[in-house]
């Protein structure tokens, strides 16, 4: 069985891969007047994938830091020697420099210092020098530090220089991005075959969790919601009759590409103020499936959601969707975003209701591939619909 790019080891089609993404970055470096980038990442959703992207490699928890150049192959600075050795096994890379023990309370460990002696190194103390991830993953202690040891570099943040490279995926990265989609269909799955009136959230979430992880899956989001949220962790509260639950599976996959799937269950009769609710966001989502097309922008399609659910009396918990690859990526399904959609982007459209009285909620996720012509690619082999739960324990 062909397993496809793994982030814990090495093949040819990943140093393919990584090939391909180090030579447009190093583009993007040149077009923009960068001679070095500074790319932050740990192994947490919303924080590795810059760091995976230019290196093929997810640091476990801790903070790493890749020196990219305009030529050659990045440097890696991590945390412990551990980090170096696994990094090294899925990387190949030559030159992996670590920083300290790891310890991220004692303040010993100083991983700036290590990357401006690369920097140093290579005489790119001068230069314009940009750091990646720095409004959410460097903390202010490493930028000042960083400036601090860097006083004659320019330095800025260029993250948005990696976002615009990773919004669009090759024909390779959406192949891994399917077999992601497929890894969080089986933990909706697994929901469905075990969900049942008496069920506890842990429960569930334990046989979802199996049905992911013993698939691969990397980091993992289950939530199990029949309030007015999805986000919502499992509890120990059991289901029961009338319950409508959002449960939702967000994951990457052993290949780093991130996706989400939910869908929406009714324990046994729901009645007509949550069935409304129900019908009001699977037809929000609708909708915005069907302008999820290349030319229209990630403003037309949060605005298709927020036009079809329009005098229902329902409100929204949360923003109707983002870019999704390796980590989240860019656009926003906002409606103040006027990003184009071009093919290849992959969006994670999750609309999430709410009626009036914010008592009552549901939310479905898809995962969705922008094509070159007509509707886009839905991820999940699923349909969107109320799934009927019938069965006690």
């Amino acid at each position: 069985m062909d397993r496809g790019i793994l982030t814990s080891g090495r093949s040819a089609a990943k140093s393919r891969l990584q090939a391909e993404r180090l030579d447009a970055v190093q583009a993007a470096m040149l077009d923009q007047g960068y001679d070095a980038l500074v790319v932050a990442g740990r192994g947490l959703l919303t924080q590795y994938g810059y760091f995976e992207y230019v290196t093929g490699f997810n640091p476990l928890v801790r903070l790493a830091y890749a020196v990219v150049r305009q030529d050659g192959a990045p440097v890696l600075v991590m945390s412990t020697a551990s980090d170096a050795w696994y990094a090294q096994q899925a990387t190949g890379l030559d030159d992996i420099r670590v920083a300290g023990t790891g310890d991220v309370v004692g303040g010993q460990d100083s991983l700036p210092a290590a990357v401006t002696g690369v920097l140093t190194g290579h005489r790119l103390d001068r230069g314009r020098v940009g750091v990646v991830g720095l409004g959410h993953i460097v903390s202010a202690g490493d930028h000042e530090e960083l400036r601090s040891l860097l006083p004659e570099a320019e330095l800025g943040d260029a993250t948005g220089l990696l976002n615009e490279i990773k919004a669009v995926k090759s024909a390779q990265e959406l192949e891994e991005v399917r077999r992601s989609c497929a890894i969080a269909d089986a933990g909706i799955d697994a929901f469905r075959e075990h969900a049942g009136v008496g069920v506890t959230g842990w429960e569930l979430w334990g046989e979802m969790q199996r049905a992911v992880r013993s698939r691969g899956a990397r980091e993992v989001l289950v939530m199990i919601s029949s309030g007015q949220y999805f986000n919502d962790p499992p509890r120990d509260e059991p289901l029961r009759e009338g319950d409508l639950v959002s449960v939702y599976v967000e994951i990457s996959g052993p290949n780093g590409f991130w996706v989400e799937k939910a869908s929406l269950f009714s324990i046994g009769d729901i009645g007509d103020r949550r069935r409304t609710v129900a019908e009001a966001c699977l037809n929000g989502h609708d909708a915005a499936a069907e302008t999820l097309v290349a030319g229209s922008t990630a403003a037309d399609v949060a605005r298709a959601v927020e036009k079809q659910v329009a005098g229902l009396g329902v409100d929204f918990g949360i923003w109707h969707g983002h870019g999704v690859g390796v980590d989240h990526d860019l656009p926003v399904l906002g409606t103040t975003d006027e990003t184009p959609l071009t093919p290849g982007m992959v969006l994670a459209l999750h609309p999430n209701l709410v009626d009036a009285a914010h008592e009552v909620g549901a939310s479905v996720a898809d995962t969705f591939i922008v094509t070159p012509d007509g509707p886009a690619e839905r991820g999940s082999t699923q349909p969107q619909q109320v799934f009927p739960i019938e069965r006690g324990r």
